[in-house]
């Protein structure tokens, strides 16, 4: 099992190295299992699909002429960096106390909350 991962769903991260090194992005989901996170607008990969018959069609499946559909790929989470929303400079997470005493993620140059989970803790 995965260690918890450091970025979250909703965080802004900046991409440290491969094809899209120096881009900024938002994160869409965080897989902490396989250790990858999928980023909005971020390694854009192209799928070509098959055309289909009407019956595979209703079940959601791929487009009913066939074609090229493009769509984020995920990335390791070990080339994500949060980007704190205060000092809006790429940096590492450190945990620690809120000032009400519960638990949270905090910037490591300015101190700053990051922004919780939606789930809460």
């Amino acid at each position: 099992m995965a260690d918890k991962a450091n970025i979250i769903k909703g965080d802004t991260v900046f991409v440290r190295r491969g094809r899209d090194k120096g881009k900024r992005g938002t994160v869409k989901a965080v897989f902490p299992a396989a250790g990858t996170a999928t980023v909005e607008g971020i390694n854009i990969v192209k799928r070509h699909t098959k055309p289909q018959q009407e019956q595979q069609q209703n079940m959601g499946g791929a487009l009913p002429n066939g074609g090229i559909i493009e769509k984020e790929a995920p990335l390791p989470l070990s080339t994500l960096m949060y980007v704190c929303e205060k000092c809006k400079a790429p940096t590492r997470i450190r945990h620690g106390r809120n000032p009400d005493g519960r638990a949270a993620r905090l910037c490591a140059k300015c101190g700053e909350p990051a922004r919780e989970s939606a789930k809460g803790a």
